[in-house]
């Protein structure tokens, strides 16, 4: 993407300057589930399927055992709408496999009907505590593959991820998109003097005072070492500068009386046209951002473009 951009810094100084070589495009096609059925219906679904499994051991009589077959729908319940309606299903499961025996014709002992129901029932409801167990194992691990342990901010995946959602949301729709890259001054010093448990607690501070200071629809993430990014859906310049005057007082007042304090530099990136790529949107704020370093340190620097991207 090439275009003019004008560009403001924190000191009140303009001037105009031509976007760098865009970075490589990287294709990715992003199609998350945004509809499906609720639980509600997925047990209703499920109980359907048990019912025709018990409707289909009627049919074939007493020579056929077909119990591997409520398993299907016990797990596929349990998966996708909780422990609760897979115990449900389990207990449906059960009971339709004891009427199935007894309308088939079969004919058992009341203690051998009782065993083989207990049996059936033991076997159900592990099914489904092992796949509610796992579940939220799988929940788990996807959640940490995606959230920066120190600072509990989202990690650079997860931001990636959110920024192609929101460029596909910008071409859509033509709304402006922001991004604001920030990075702690001279943190290097800071583990330097103190040690890298005081730089852990500055991060710390960095990440809780941006979470709280953003709204909920923002997406904040640690990009990597003293690099912080805040992607603003739907901002323009001037709403994503008064972002970062407003961030920069927060933060200060957030390390203010600790010897560790530091500063913050700030690239201030607004789009609004989507760019090609999120490593284009991430190289242009980065470029700010140094620009505000070289400058003095301590401010933002901000920029803006609007051109057509070329046809692919």
């Amino acid at each position: 993407m090439e275009g003019a951009v004008t560009e403001l810094g924190s000191n009140g100084a303009r001037g105009d300057a031509q976007g760098g070589v865009p970075a490589p495009e990287v294709r990715r096609d992003l199609k998350p589930w945004t509809q499906g059925f609720t639980p509600a219906a997925t047990t209703a679904i499920a109980a359907a399927v048990v019912v025709s499994v018990a409707a289909a051991d009627v049919y074939t009589g007493p020579g056929v055992d077909v119990t591997l077959l409520y398993l299907g729908p016990i797990g596929f319940g349990t998966f996708f709408a909780g422990l609760g309606p897979g115990i449900g299903l389990a207990l449906l499961a059960a009971v339709c496999g004891v009427e199935s025996s007894r309308l088939s014709g079969e004919h058992l002992a009341p203690p051998v009907l009782t065993w083989n129901a207990a049996q059936q029932l033991g076997v159900f409801l592990l099914l489904a505590v092992v796949l509610d167990a796992f579940k939220k194992r799988l929940t788990h691990e996807q959640q940490a593959a995606r959230t920066d342990p120190l600072t509990s901010l989202s990690n650079r995946r997860a931001f990636v991820e959110a920024a192609w959602l929101e460029l596909e949301r910008g071409r859509r729709h033509g709304r402006p998109l922001s991004l604001l890259y920030i990075d702690c001054d001279d943190f290097k010093l800071v583990n330097d003097r103190l040690g890298h448990v005081a730089g852990d607690a500055v991060l710390s501070a960095v990440g809780a005072t941006l979470r709280q200071a953003v709204r909920g629809l923002d997406t904040v993430a640690r990009l990597g070492g003293d690099e912080f990014g805040v992607l603003l859906p739907e901002v323009d310049r001037a709403g994503a500068v008064a972002l970062a005057d407003r961030l920069r007082v927060q933060l200060r007042e957030a390390l203010a009386g600790r010897a560790d304090a530091v500063t913050f530099s700030i690239g201030v990136a607004t789009f609004l046209r989507p760019p090609a790529s999120v490593d284009e949107m991430i190289l242009r704020a980065d470029e700010l951002m140094y620009k505000a370093k070289r400058s003095g340190k301590d401010r933002w620097q901000a920029g803006s473009w609007d051109a057509t991207e070329n046809s692919t």
